[in-house]
């Protein structure tokens, strides 16, 4: 449900669960009614300067249900620390070169601290918008990028030959398009501020640029080719799989992260599922969020990104294979409920708060803490 609160971009009002039903529901800008036995309420605002959030905890118990192939496989345990919440999504869409930076600078300052023994580094999750980009995981092939096919034009088969050679998974090093630091990034960045180390690992970035204009990255994620732009919301956790209530199982992690977006489409009446052979969240054969993962020393980077609206004519078959996947679809939330007759459409920062609300619910989250996101220039960005 959803309606427009004093002060606020949207009103959300989240549905409290239990066993998969609902059983009532509260305003997000009013406090929830009391605890009761066996369940958690919170609070998760969105404001038009983005995201904060308030929790009211009740006593321990049962949360909302999982899906059978997370729940029977994957116990929880007990709560992890606070989870720091980062949101760009109120300031526009995002270079990706800048946020692997901002992932990678987090990534970089947690393992110095974990190497200088210190244990007051925080778990994160970044929440943003993409300016649109095609990236290839590590080990994905980049004949799945339709448009750099062979063609008959010489002077056009030159020119895709070099592109190709570009993002071979053999290429390393400046004038390539891998994004990638082969040495630890603080010996790159040093004690430079936050904003100031993202501005300087992404100015190292030389893609490949399709014949749209759109930049192509390989990059250290699993997976293979997708596309990321606006109207897409993506999920990039920064979480320690060797604290608890995670595991030390990437796994393990994949399925935790399905499962969120799944938990995510039901708030919406959407019955998302994984497929038995290839990652990600599927609605029957067409996919609506794509999953690709890393580690570094079993802190997570990369995650999911989950289609809103975007335009679905980048992942056609003529630009990409999307995710290697011959003869599958893609599709959104939006395109989904506006196929049953859905009038409204919800928009990013609402899916981010019914994201939040199942990441806390899946992994068993007790806190959130919203965190200052770094100043990001997005002043070239265009959405195309």
């Amino acid at each position: 449900m959803y309606r427009k609160g004093p002060g606020l971009a949207a009103e959300v009002i989240l549905p409290r669960i239990q066993n998969g039903k609902t059983k009532a529901s509260f305003p997000l800008t009013s406090k929830p009614p009391p605890p009761q036995p066996k369940r958690t309420s919170r609070l998760i605002q969105i404001h038009n300067s983005g995201i904060s959030v308030e929790l009211t905890l009740g006593s321990k118990g049962q949360r909302r249900s999982m899906s059978s192939a997370a729940s029977d496989t994957y116990p929880q345990t007990a709560p992890a620390p606070p989870l720091q919440v980062y949101s760009a999504l109120d300031k526009g869409c995002l270079d990706y070169s800048k946020s692997w930076a901002w992932q990678h600078t987090l990534l970089s300052r947690r393992l110095a601290m974990r190497r200088a023994l210190q244990e007051n580094d925080s778990d994160c999750v970044l929440l943003l918008e993409h300016a649109p980009v095609y990236t290839l995981g590590r080990g994905s092939d980049e004949g799945h990028i339709t448009f750099l096919s062979t063609s008959a034009n010489e002077q056009e088969e030159l020119l895709r030959v070099e592109q190709r050679q570009q993002l071979s998974r053999r290429a390393r090093g400046p004038g390539t398009a891998r994004l990638a630091v082969d040495r630890r990034v603080d010996d790159v960045v040093g004690n430079l501020p936050l904003d100031e180390a993202i501005q300087q690992l992404s100015d190292m970035a030389s893609p490949v640029l399709a014949p749209n204009g759109v930049p192509i990255f390989r990059v250290e994620r699993g997976g293979e080719v997708t596309w990321h732009g606006p109207s897409q919301l993506v999920v990039y956790p920064l979480l320690d799989l060797q604290r608890e209530p995670y595991q030390k199982d990437l796994h393990w992690y994949l399925r935790m992260i399905e499962e969120v977006v799944i938990q995510t489409l039901k708030h919406y009446d959407i019955d998302g599922d994984r497929d038995e052979e290839n990652t990600g969240v599927w609605v029957n054969d067409e996919k609506v969020a794509a999953v690709g993962i890393s580690s570094s020393r079993w802190i997570t980077t990369h995650g999911f990104a989950l289609n809103l609206d975007p335009n679905l004519e980048y992942f056609d078959a003529s630009m990409i294979v999307p995710c290697g996947i011959e003869g599958k679809g893609v599709t959104s939330i939006a395109k989904i409920m506006r196929e049953r007759g859905d009038a409204r459409i919800p928009g990013l920062q609402e899916v981010a708060v019914v994201v939040l609300e199942a990441m806390m619910d899946v992994f068993q989250l007790s806190d959130l803490q919203v965190a200052e996101s770094p100043k990001l220039d997005n002043s070239n960005n265009k959405s195309q």
